[in-house]
């Protein structure tokens, strides 16, 4: 765990980033969530949870609000960027990463109260899960977007 995770657990809204920087387009979620620590937000914890999410469940405890950013197969044009709700994931078929899935397992080891009162997931449709640390043209391209599709959520969230 990074010291951000440890220190800001208990805010209103986390945002995770999942996925492997050394796996291509898997690692768009972290790289969303490098790009929005150039920024400055009240309120939200940014997390780099990588691929290891089942270890951020104690940060997720007690959030109003979690957002996922990860890549999601679900069959569109790479690049596309997706934004569904939690339940929503969970009862569509999608080739989800084994990261969500991990983040289904964190929520259930957390008490009723403690579950976060919504959870979102911004997914990028990626191109290419290989070896390599640069993303591809079209979900390089997508990342901007993706920021702005978080940030878009933190706000109406904090209206």
């Amino acid at each position: 765990m990074n010291e951000l995770m440890t220190q800001t657990c208990c805010n209103r809204i986390a945002v995770v980033g999942m996925g492997n920087l050394l796996m291509s387009d898997d690692g768009i979620g972290v790289h969303v969530v490098h790009r929005l620590m150039e920024k400055q937000f009240e309120n939200v914890d940014l997390i780099d949870a990588g691929t290891a999410i089942i270890h951020t469940a104690d940060c997720l405890r007690g959030m109003q609000h979690i957002i996922v950013v990860d890549a999601l197969k679900a069959g569109h044009e790479p690049g596309t960027i997706y934004l569904m709700s939690g339940d929503d994931v969970f009862e569509t078929d999608y080739s989800l990463s084994i990261h969500s899935l991990g983040l289904k397992t964190a929520l259930r080891f957390m008490a009723p109260d403690e579950r976060p009162a919504e959870w979102t997931l911004v997914g990028v449709e990626p191109e290419k899960i290989t070896n390599g640390m640069t993303l591809s043209g079209p979900v390089g391209n997508a990342l901007s977007g993706a920021v702005r599709t978080v940030e878009n959520l933190i706000e109406e969230w904090q209206a």
